[in-house]
């Protein structure tokens, strides 16, 4: 029989046995990763989340791609971007070149205004002898005494060749420094040959000359009236068979000077005129500066007495002169009154600030409404804004666009209809004036 020590034995050793082939199981488990200890659940547990989190990582992929997108479109307006830059300078560097070639050449219209014959005054409206509604479009010359070259035969060709204006307004100051009232009888006959030689000139270029006895410092022109008398007596016999010439017999009465005394001096100066010439347009100055129409629409001269051939001056400034003076202006020209602007600027009446163009685009689109004719002031390189050419200019004749003031310029686009208007004309005043009129 097997006994106890024996038997204890045995079973010790069994349970050895086992432990080691349960121990080897465990431990071929443990390494292959069959089997979870209780101290490994929490790491394991998160293993899954891990998992599920994975397919976030994909965002950074899809970010990359929208990035890429986003600098496509950035690079392609960057593109565009510089390409409109590129267009705008070859413009700017187009535009550039002309204004450049423009104003390293002579200027030139091109375009040639007509000349008429001989003229006369119907319904307050300028004709030809066939009566053809015609206009005047021209620049007056500042004091003959200050700036005769302006006036030289070569400057008056160029303006009308190059500007193609068809009348000159030559204006001979009467008591202003050097003036031909206060100058002494040799000024005066230095005087009388620069207007000689621009009449002959204006006759030969096909142009009508207006003959401007150029009162304003002597406010009232009774003052010279016995000069202004010979002067015209003189002139008219000199003229008598020229169709082109206009007698303009005082500039711009001013201060206190009234209709009464205006028609004082014209009924004594007018009829020396028409004792020689009884059809040649005459230009009688009007009160405040050629600005007062309502004294004389209400007592103009006899045309009876002086001829039908009479036109009455308004003269504006621009910067000056504004809605209200417009449409005095209409009203006067509604009612038949025969007008000739024989002075205007874009300026203020002082010469002094900036070209008004606002103010500009009105007065021009008025004087083409109703056609009416003009001279602006002035032909000169003097240091007032009216000033047609550049101080820096030393040339009567053959100027460029370079030697052009801004009032200069503004003529030149003018008169070659390339006028840009500043807004929408003022079409209203006309209307409006006619309303005022009414009432």
């Amino acid at each position: 029989m097997v006994g106890k020590k024996q038997r204890f034995r045995t079973a010790v050793l069994i349970i050895i046995l086992a432990v080691a082939i349960v121990g080897g199981v465990f431990a071929i488990s443990y390494f292959k990763g069959g089997v979870t200890f209780p101290w490994q659940v929490s790491t394991e547990e998160q293993k899954p989340e891990q998992a599920t989190q994975e397919p976030v990582k994909e965002e950074p992929k899809l970010v990359i791609k929208e990035k890429k997108q986003d600098e496509a479109v950035k690079k392609e307006e960057e593109l565009k971007k510089a390409k409109e830059e590129t267009d705008k300078a070859a413009e700017e560097a187009e535009k550039e070149a002309k204004e450049k070639e423009l104003a390293e050449s002579v200027i030139q219209i091109g375009k040639q205004l007509d000349y008429y014959g001989a003229l006369h005054v119907e319904d307050g409206r300028l004709y030809d002898e066939v009566r053809n509604e015609v206009r005047l479009t021209g620049i007056s010359t500042n004091n003959l005494s200050w700036y005769p070259e302006f006036a030289s035969a070569d400057s008056i060709k160029f303006l009308k060749s190059n500007l193609g204006i068809n009348v000159i307004r030559l204006a001979l100051f009467t008591s202003d420094y050097d003036g031909y009232c206060v100058a002494g009888a040799d000024k005066q006959q230095e005087l009388k040959k620069v207007i000689d030689e621009a009449v002959k000139a204006a006759t030969d270029n096909d142009m009508y000359v207006i003959l401007d006895w150029h009162t304003l410092n002597d406010a009232n022109p009774n003052e010279y009236k016995a000069e202004a008398i010979q002067f015209f007596g003189e002139m008219v016999r000199k003229y008598e068979s020229n169709d082109n010439v206009i007698y303009e017999i005082c500039n711009e009465p001013n201060d206190d000077t009234t209709w009464e005394d205006i028609k004082a001096y014209a009924k004594e100066v007018i009829p020396v005129i028409r004792r020689v010439n009884r059809t040649a347009i005459i230009l009688v100055g009007t009160p405040k500066g050629c600005t007062d129409l309502e004294s004389v629409l209400a007592d103009p001269l006899d045309s009876d007495a002086f001829g039908t051939n009479i036109m009455y001056t308004y003269h504006f400034n621009a910067r000056t002169q504004k809605s209200s003076d417009r449409n005095a202006l209409i009203n006067a020209l509604e009612d038949g009154l025969p007008v000739f602007v024989s002075q205007f600027s874009y300026y203020s009446a002082d010469g002094v600030g900036d070209l008004d163009k606002h103010e500009a685009t009105r007065w021009d689109d008025l004087m083409d409404d109703y056609n009416l004719s003009t001279c602006i002031w002035n032909l000169s390189n003097s240091d007032e804004g009216s000033a047609l050419i550049n101080q820096s200019c030393d040339k009567y004749f053959d100027f460029k666009y370079e030697d052009l003031t801004e009032q200069g310029k503004h003529l030149f686009e003018r008169l070659s209809d390339n006028r840009k208007k500043a807004e929408i004309p003022e079409k209203d005043e006309i209307k409006d004036s006619k309303e005022i009129k009414r009432r």
